[in-house]
């Protein structure tokens, strides 16, 4: 119905109903928001708004840029970089709801008759869908760019409903054309937003193909769509040739014409895919660092994908319940978004044949073109962790579960609408009027609650900085000037968000193992732990790669305070581009092999391969021994023990020290060979003295006593783990001494973090 907006329902019309809608929507993400930072993708997106940098592949510049913008806006309100993008995300999936209010007014409005029923069933729907877990909890912490994909499917979504009515105006042509350009603009933030283009194809070919096809208007739709994504083609390049601190895939281009030029280039897997000239640009656009297998080779078996799906919608609308209410409460809104889905067949096929499509794409294709592993916590029986996705994948559905939960909305409606017409007589169904039964039934309509109060306590985030404390802690494990070998997102991205945004420990230099195997990644780090020349000063170009940049005295804290080191005076890589790019990228050694680090840290190597990046990590440890201290995370025991390290490894804190050996006991450093349980698999020698100091005066970890459950079902297993282990290794220390009062202090706080992990759970 064209123009139903602008029908009044009571005080307002329907759009301000939208609008109010959306405002408490936002006010119960704003109720919930983080914080701060979260684990994961969270600290890289929120680190790269603030620095104008890229993340990793293809870069998502327009969110890079909106969250800058928007940042800097909010600069007055006081809060946090961290909270401001956070509140970016609450702010998106509120006005994604704005427009899904409005779309399925539109909807509904083809076959519901009383204006105040249309009303109904887009609040119903808009607060089932806003609800979700998944939107919900993406929405309150900005872990990824999802929620701009959300607005702008969301956009693009009423757009097309609109257009629909009005397709055969000038107006319909505009909004086309606007069509085009929110999605060019999206594919620039993610190529999540296109996914309404199957939808939008059969919607515009089922009613005015012929409109479509319109030169004017075909013409119009690409160069809008190409001026949207020029934000891609153009920002990337340009912001990567000034050598942003985080610069991933380094796509830097020779030309602007090189950047927008279409060529097709060879992926990894030498298949042929559409892209620009510029080949470091065109493999970030293809994402070809990551390496996924084209989509006839599955991951795993369709069926086991099919049921990850399951599991992630089995905990949209009662997250924290166990598994049977679970499953119960999952059954009653996949029955009621199927009557919401028979009931709009039935109502409009017209409109039907755009939402219809767009489910699908969001869900059977979706399945099938993500092509996931082994879901994170699912198929115990396959052992091998390689086999099984890094971590739980839901965001990746948050549009589709915001759409079932819009469906949901419209059957709970219908089903209060036919009991409330068994109980109104006959008169009043028959002309589709509200009346008596109607508002006796109306309890029915309760169940639109059940999300909200059930996913509230799981998807609140107030009170959570364990990401942030948690790269706190590592990062004040290492001495001035440290360099620190980590292995993946946990332990490196939040450490980007603490140095690049809080601008703590700047002095540390963070090495991702991952990262190493890359052409690009090495050169950075490289150039980033230059000595300064005279004169030089890195914070006069804080947001770029100037060199080494210095130790923060002023700020230390525990151990560092009064400390004055010397900078160092070499790169920890000493290869130029040409050395880097030609490395081998492997070498076959024999059992027992030993390699020299340094006079006196041998490395006893496994048989086997040893790859391309840990031939780095041993070039980044010979050149920087001696010249500043070298650092193990914690959480890379696959980095060390593939060099065999861990006799020369000391604890501090959550970082293991390379010390020259033999190394010698004293009352401080001790050998727990023998009394560390050797389930931990971490290296034997703590600095008890150091670790005492860094785990009970510097860390940031006491009001994780209080906490009934670790939120983060990725993380439970390593991060809670991780401190559990510390805290273990200091009492077994403290009773080596016969320290019994110490022992037991540090125990307690021990077994308070295995609680929280889910091994000790099981």
């Amino acid at each position: 119905m064209n123009g139903i907006e602008k029908v009044r329902v009571g005080a307002l019309p329907i759009w301000g109903w939208g609008l109010v809608c959306s405002v408490l929507i936002w006010a119960l993400y704003v109720l919930t928001l983080a914080p701060t930072t979260g684990f994961w993708d969270t600290s890289e997106y929120i680190a790269t708004a603030h620095i104008l940098g890229l993340p990793h592949p293809p870069g998502n510049p327009l969110f890079v840029v909106l969250g800058r913008v928007w940042s800097v806006m909010l600069g007055w309100t006081g809060l946090s970089v961290a909270a401001r993008i956070n509140l970016l995300g609450a702010t998106l999936s509120a006005a994604a709801s704005f427009f899904w209010f409005l779309a399925v007014a539109r909807v509904v409005a083809h076959y519901m008759k009383d204006s105040r029923e249309v009303l109904i069933a887009s609040i119903a729907a808009v607060l089932i869908g806003a609800t979700a877990f998944t939107v919900w909890s993406q929405s309150n912490l900005n872990e990824k760019v999802y929620t701009v994909s959300l607005f702008v499917v969301a956009l693009v979504s009423y757009l097309a409903l609109r257009w629909k009515d009005e397709c055969d105006t000038p107006r319909g042509n505009r909004l086309l054309l606007l069509i085009a350009l929110a999605l060019g603009l999206g594919a620039a933030n993610h190529t999540m937003s296109i996914l309404p283009v199957p939808a939008l194809v059969v919607f515009v070919l089922w009613h005015r193909w012929r409109t479509a096809l319109k030169p004017a208007v075909m013409a119009g739709g690409i160069v809008l769509y190409l001026a949207g994504f020029a934000v891609q083609l153009l920002f990337v390049p340009i912001r990567s040739a000034q050598n942003p601190i985080i610069d991933e895939a380094d796509p830097e281009c020779a030309s602007i014409w090189e950047a927008i030029t279409p060529m097709r280039v060879t992926d990894r897997f030498d298949n042929e895919r559409l892209a620009v000239k510029c080949r470091p640009l065109a493999l970030s656009l293809i994402r070809d660092q990551y390496g996924k297998p084209p989509l006839g080779e599955r991951q795993a078996p369709l069926g086991a994908q099919v049921a990850n799906y399951w599991q992630y919608f089995d905990w949209q609308w009662a997250r924290p319940l166990p598994a049977g209410p679970r499953a119960a409460s999952s059954m009653l809104f996949l029955f009621l978004a199927l009557v919401g889905l028979w009931t709009h067949l039935k109502g409009d096929r017209k409109t039907f044949a755009y939402t219809g499509t767009l489910l699908f794409t969001l869900t059977g294709l979706l399945i099938y073109y993500l092509n996931f592993r082994y879901g994170y916590s699912l198929n115990p029986e396959v052992t091998d962790l390689t086999l099984h996705e890094v971590r739980e994948r839901d965001y990746f559905h948050i549009i589709g579960f915001q759409l079932w939960g819009l469906y949901a909305g419209l059957g709970l409606v219908m089903l209060w609408r036919q009991v409330g017409d068994a109980l109104a007589g006959s008169e009043t169904a028959e002309h589709g009027m509200l009346g008596a039964g109607h508002r006796k039934a109306a309890p029915i309509l309760a169940i639109a609650l059940i999300p909200l109060f059930a996913n509230y306590a799981r998807a609140d985030r107030t009170g959570d900085w364990a990401a942030r404390d948690w790269a706190f802690n590592i990062l004040q494990s290492v001495e001035p000037y440290g360099v620190l070998f980590t292995n993946g997102d946990n332990d490196t991205f939040p450490l980007w968000y603490l140095q690049e945004v809080e601008g703590i420990r700047r002095d540390v230099t963070v090495v991702v193992h991952s990262y190493l195997g890359t052409p690009w990644y090495p050169k950075q780090i490289r150039e980033l732990t230059r000595p300064c020349a005279p004169g030089v000063d890195p914070s006069d170009s804080p947001t770029t790669v100037v060199c080494q940049r210095p130790f923060d005295a002023e700020n230390a804290v525990g151990p560092y305070v009064g400390m004055d080191p010397t900078p160092p005076t070499r790169s920890i890589i000493a290869l130029d581009d040409d050395q880097i790019d030609n490395l081998q990228q492997g070498f076959v050694v024999e059992r027992d092999t030993v390699f020299t680090v340094t006079e006196g840290v041998n490395a006893r190597v496994r048989p086997g391969v040893v790859y391309y990046p840990d031939i780095m990590v041993f070039h980044i440890i010979q050149q920087a021994f001696g010249d500043r201290p070298v650092y193990f995370a914690a959480t890379a025991p696959p980095v060390y023990s593939k060099w065999g390290l861990q006799p020369h490894l000391v604890r501090h804190g959550l970082a293991f020290k390379v010390v020259e050996g033999p190394i010698e006991e004293t009352e401080d450093r001790r050998n727990l060979e023998g009394i560390m349980p050797t389930s931990t698999g971490t290296p034997d020698w703590v600095d008890r003295a150091r670790t005492n100091e860094l785990l009970w005066d510097v860390f940031l970890v006491d009001y994780l006593e209080t906490w009934d459950e670790w939120p983060e079902p990725s993380t439970q297993s390593s991060i809670p783990t991780q401190y559990y282990v510390a805290y273990l290794t200091l009492g077994l220390a403290d009773q080596v001494l016969g320290d019994t009062a110490a022992a037991a202090r540090a125990y307690s706080r021990a077994e308070r973090m295995l609680d929280l992990s889910d091994i000790g759970m099981q």
